[in-house]
This record gives structure tokens, C-alpha cells and sequence, in this order.
């Protein structure tokens, strides 16, 4: 194994645990095994993260981040206020789409904790989440909808392109068209 240092070697380590944690589950993740799919000593993880549950947290908030920056950048792209929500649903389509064994992880192994109250503290809440949820209220601010209902619709707009994205990134699911090109179609469907 190789044992020297290479650039980059944290980030290395982190896409390796996510990969190791979306195949193996957690109870098949350990720094030994990422170790090994990078082909550096079994002590190399440790330099960086100390210990499993430290890498955990990096390669969830690494994950995290990631996709929050796309959202970001799609807002900051978007031209088109009313096309706005339509733009963040691709992205996040795109986003897993590109990287399955994100939302394998990020979704089905990882810590997460993400607050649905009406009044959830931002700073403290899933960040890709509030970024959502910020879009949404303007949305629905422009479009009059009564306060009362906005929760309930942004919750049940990010569940709608979470299942789809969750379609989309099963490995056994098979369909005759491209994900994000349906997508409009889908959210017509639900008259947004």
C-alpha cells in the first residue's frame, strides 16, 4: 500500500466512505476498509479524522455542502422567478442523479436532522432544505397563497422531488425517459 501523502487525500478518503457506506451499509463501514479502496496504510484515515464517526460527520457535511452550493448556484442563475422552483427540483434531480451514492448515504445511513415545523430555527435546520423552503415562500408569496397552507405545500413540493430523485437513483428502477426532461411533466401533475 502506498503510504505516502497525496493531494487531496482527505477528499479521496471521504468519497470512499460514502461509496463503502452506500454499498456495505454501516455496519460494513470502517477507516480499515477506506483505507484499502484508497491504497494507502490502514493509519492514513486517522491523520485526518481521528475516527469513524468523525469521518461520518465529514462526509455528511461534505455532502451537504455540496449540494447546497448547487441550489445556490441554480438561484443565482435563474433569471425567472416563477421558473425558479421548477430550476431547484433539476438540480436536485441532476444533483443525485450524478451521484448516487450521495443520496444512498446522505438519506439512508447519515445523521441528518431536518426540522418540518412551521417556525424550524433556519440556521440551526438542514441547510439544502432552507434553501428550498426560501425559494418556495417567495413563490407562494407571489402567487397569494394563504399563509396558513405554505408549510404544508413546501414540505409536500420537497417530498414530491425527493421521491422522484429517490426513483431516479434506484438501481433497479427502469423507465423510457430521461428524469429531468419528465420532470415538468410530473410537477404539472400537481399543478406547479
Amino acid at each position: 500500500m502506498d503510504t505516502y501523502h497525496r493531494k487531496n487525500l482527505k477528499g479521496d478518503l471521504i468519497e470512499a466512505g460514502i461509496a463503502l457506506v452506500a454499498k456495505e451499509g454501516l455496519e460494513g463501514f470502517s477507516l480499515r476498509k477506506v483505507a484499502a479502496l484508497c491504497k494507502v496504510s490502514h493509519a492514513a484515515p486517522y491523520s485526518h479524522f481521528g475516527n469513524k464517526d468523525v469521518l461520518l460527520e465529514e462526509m455528511q457535511n461534505y455532502v451537504s455542502e455540496s449540494f447546497s452550493a448547487e441550489l445556490e448556484k441554480t438561484i443565482a442563475k435563474c433569471k425567472d422567478k416563477e421558473a425558479l422552483l421548477m430550476e431547484l427540483g433539476k438540480t436536485y434531480l441532476r444533483f443525485f442523479s450524478k451521484h448516487p451514492n450521495y443520496f444512498a448515504f446522505l438519506f439512508g445511513k447519515s445523521n441528518i436532522t431536518l426540522d418540518l415545523t412551521e417556525g424550524a430555527e433556519a440556521q440551526k435546520n438542514y441547510r439544502p432544505y432552507e434553501i428550498f423552503k426560501a425559494a418556495a415562500a417567495e413563490f407562494l408569496e407571489r402567487k397569494n397563497c394563504p399563509k396558513e397552507k405554505r408549510n404544508d405545500i413546501t414540505i409536500s413540493l420537497w417530498a414530491f422531488i425527493h421521491g422522484i430523485t429517490s426513483l431516479a437513483t434506484m438501481r433497479g428502477a427502469k423507465r423510457g425517459f430521461k428524469w429531468e426532461e419528465k420532470l415538468p411533466d410530473f410537477m404539472q401533475i400537481i399543478n406547479f
